[in-house]
């Protein structure tokens, strides 16, 4: 969840990097095969929809959320610093 509010953030400063998630989701789906699995056609549906309600999705706490955030498509969207800056903070 830490990771996905942190890159909501960064999408929501700097729209463009929803490209990364676009672009990841093509990928997936050409290395895919048939079918395509479910998680990449609600993914692509998602990432149809205007900026608030991604991130709804990205950050929601309902199990189709929690569920999607499983196989998130935003990798890319973070540094590897951020991420590991994230990792830490969560450390006990």
């Amino acid at each position: 969840m830490a990771l996905h509010c942190r890159a909501a953030a960064k999408i929501a400063a700097s729209p463009g990097l929803l490209d990364v998630a676009r672009r990841n989701l093509v990928r997936w789906t050409a290395n895919a095969g048939t079918p395509v699995p479910r998680y990449l056609v609600e993914w692509s549906r998602i990432l149809e929809r205007p900026w608030p309600e991604i991130a709804a999705v990205m950050t929601g706490f309902d199990d189709d959320a929690i569920r999607l955030r499983q196989s998130s498509p935003f990798a890319g969207v973070l540094t590897s610093e951020e991420r590991r800056r994230i990792y830490e903070a969560f450390r006990a």
